[in-house]
């Protein structure tokens, strides 16, 4: 089997006064060893879509699968090929992780030779090793969050879920689980959910954009980057530009228009390179002009979410879901 994921349809109701549509027939499917972002706000459906995943909760309507194994029908070998980090990781405060993933592995049936090697392999690989016999009431989120993913790891799943694993980190705590995640996905399929758009894209192979349970894009993420590559360049120049000038700059093949404000200039052009390049050397070597910036203006994912996000919003109402 090719997949490590596949839903189907997949839609969850909560009823009452006002019924909740949490997930509206969500499709997609994901192939082994890639790292996948799923990624929407608060309440766009993303925790739901994990707790079914882990069996957590039961859908309403449509299928998960695991390496082809329906969750709702074979749960036990659906949920032995993936480790799970979910919401925020509790741990008892008192045990230590030496402690803690000795009782895990022993709920799983592991044997204790087994498990004394993977919890030191494991948190060797979450860089945790000095920690393995301090208490985990003393850890900081940071170290919570590792310990968790070195939990997720301990029976060496194909498949990493991880819920929102930089939640409540600081910017070097972010860094940190980043990096990580950057060398787990090396030999695993990671399915990573988050908000932080622009956190995930530096992790992630692809990325699937949802909204009020709903999937708006599901793509390769360098092919999100080439639609959102620069189509405009902010050129500043250290004189003001008299009209002679612009006219001679309004005529380059590859400029489609100009917009100025006093000495700055708003180009459009193609979008590549290449054109970027000639656009600058004409500038500066045959018209001699004192170029002090020229920046090509990119969109990020997160515009291009926002984007999406906006335009959803405009064709319906409605409460949102806090997922």
């Amino acid at each position: 089997m090719d997949l490590a994921i596949e839903l189907e349809n997949l839609t969850k109701i909560f009823p009452g006064k006002r019924e909740i549509r949490a997930l509206d027939s969500v499709s997609f499917k994901i192939k082994r060893k890639t790292a996948v972002g799923y990624l929407g706000p608060n309440g766009a459906g993303k925790t739901t879509t994990i707790k079914i995943l882990t069996n957590v909760l039961k859908p309403t309507a449509g299928v998960a699968r695991i390496y082809g194994n329906d969750i709702q029908k074979d749960p036990m070998n659906a949920l032995q090929s993936c480790g799970t980090i979910l919401e925020v990781p509790e741990f008892y405060p008192y045990l230590t992780p030496r402690e803690t993933m000795m009782y895990l592995g022993k709920l799983r049936g592991m044997s204790q030779q087994y498990i004394v090697r993977r919890i030191k392999e494991v948190m060797e690989e979450v860089e945790m090793s000095e920690w393995i016999d301090e208490k985990i009431g003393k850890f900081s989120t940071g170290m919570k969050q590792r310990t968790a993913i070195a939990q997720a790891m301990l029976h060496e799943p194909p498949l990493l879920i991880l819920d929102e694993p930089t939640n409540g980190l600081d910017p070097k705590g972010m860094a940190h689980m980043r990096n990580l995640i950057k060398k787990l996905k090396m030999d695993r399929t990671v399915f990573l959910s988050s908000h932080l758009l622009n956190e995930v894209e530096q992790i992630v192979d692809a990325v699937i954009l949802i909204n009020r349970g709903k999937i708006l894009a599901f793509d390769d993420l360098h092919k999100i980057q080439q639609m959102l590559k620069a189509t405009q360049i902010q050129v500043n120049f250290l004189d003001m530009i008299d009209e002679l000038t612009l006219k001679k700059i309004e005529k380059l093949n590859e400029i489609k228009n100009i917009i100025r404000n006093n000495n700055s200039l708003l180009l459009s052009y193609d979008g590549s390179k290449k054109s970027a390049a000639n656009i600058l050397d004409f500038l500066v070597k045959d018209l001699n002009l004192k170029v002090t910036t020229f920046h090509p203006l990119e969109k990020g994912l997160e515009d291009f979410y926002i984007g999406l996000i906006e335009k959803d919003e405009s064709q319906k109402g409605g409460k949102k879901f806090e997922s």
